[in-house]
């Protein structure tokens, strides 16, 4: 592959070009395609830079060749087929990096089993600074081990934290997104005045939110080790939790650093069951059940 414009800045500050983005994905893709086979990707392109116009790309223009796999699925809420891209090896992400695909982001499924998914994630967005966003990450974590499950934990690449429960493959998303929302109601309970789980920001005051909503069909977040569109040209992370304390600058990882660290999420993670989990909900009274995003919790 050719790359085009080669010297087209994408990131003005800290001047990282098209050549940049492509030499980070091929420096990457080791630790990156195994966070992506399998698995429909959105992207996000920035033909004129993260300051100029960007979009979503779902749908694999006819014109991608053909070694680019597609996922062909029907969506109802458009009405029509899209094909997804899906990403196997480097060539793959040369051809997204010609595309000034500055982010990709993965379903939580693989496309043999699309309707179960393997992590169910939270992502904390800090409103305001009042909360610390560390220790509203560790308080997460110390739900789910008292629950007697295990977290890993990355950058967002912006402002925020994800944490991903890994799962075994035999949940439906309703089960998972009723899961997610009562694990995040029993942190509101323990913080109420802290955190919370409304997703309308008019609700949220100066809480730190919570969000679960992301445990649903064909729902996305930032690849690990993928580039994000803030102006420092950012990496989405993996940590340890011991790194997750108030020194941790989740900006401070970027195309140019965030490869001289470790691989902390190198070795697949043990997927868990969550039916004590559920169980344990439910009797604490935190019943586990579905919500839309846009419904008022209470919480």
């Amino acid at each position: 592959m050719k790359l085009s414009s080669p010297e087209k800045v994408l990131w003005p500050e800290p001047g990282f070009t098209k050549a940049d983005l492509l030499a980070y994905y091929e420096a990457a893709a080791e630790r990156m395609l195994p966070h992506l086979a399998g698995r429909p990707l959105t992207l996000l392109r920035a033909n004129s830079g993260i300051d100029g116009e960007r979009f979503l790309q779902k749908n694999l223009p006819p014109s991608a060749p053909a070694s680019v796999a597609r996922f062909e699925v029907w969506t109802p809420s458009s009405q029509r087929t899209v094909a997804y891209a899906l990403a196997d090896d480097v060539d793959d992400l040369r051809y997204f990096a010609n595309q000034n695909a500055v982010e990709i982001h993965p379903w939580f499924a693989r496309i043999d089993k699309p309707e179960r998914a393997d992590a169910v994630a939270f992502d904390l967005d800090p409103t305001s600074g009042r909360v610390s966003l560390t220790w509203a990450a560790h308080e997460v974590r110390a739900a789910l081990a008292d629950l007697g499950l295990h977290a890993l934990v990355k950058t967002s690449g912006k402002r925020g934290l994800h944490l991903y429960v890994p799962v075994e493959r035999r949940y439906d998303y309703t089960t998972l997104r009723g899961f997610a929302l009562a694990v995040g109601r029993m942190c509101v309970a323990r913080h109420p005045d802290d955190l919370t789980v409304e997703m309308r920001k008019d609700d949220r005051g100066d809480r730190l939110l919570l969000d679960w909503s992301r445990a649903g069909a064909a729902q996305t977040l930032a690849a690990p080790w993928s580039p994000r569109a803030h102006p420092a040209g950012t990496v989405s992370t993996p940590l340890t939790w011991d790194e997750v304390d108030e020194s941790l600058d989740p900006t401070a990882f970027t195309l140019r650093t965030a490869l001289d660290r470790p691989d902390h999420w190198a070795q697949p993670p043990r997927p868990q069951r969550l039916e004590k989990a559920l169980a344990a909900l439910a009797g604490a009274g935190f019943e586990p059940r579905d919500r839309s995003p846009r419904a008022r919790t209470g919480a």
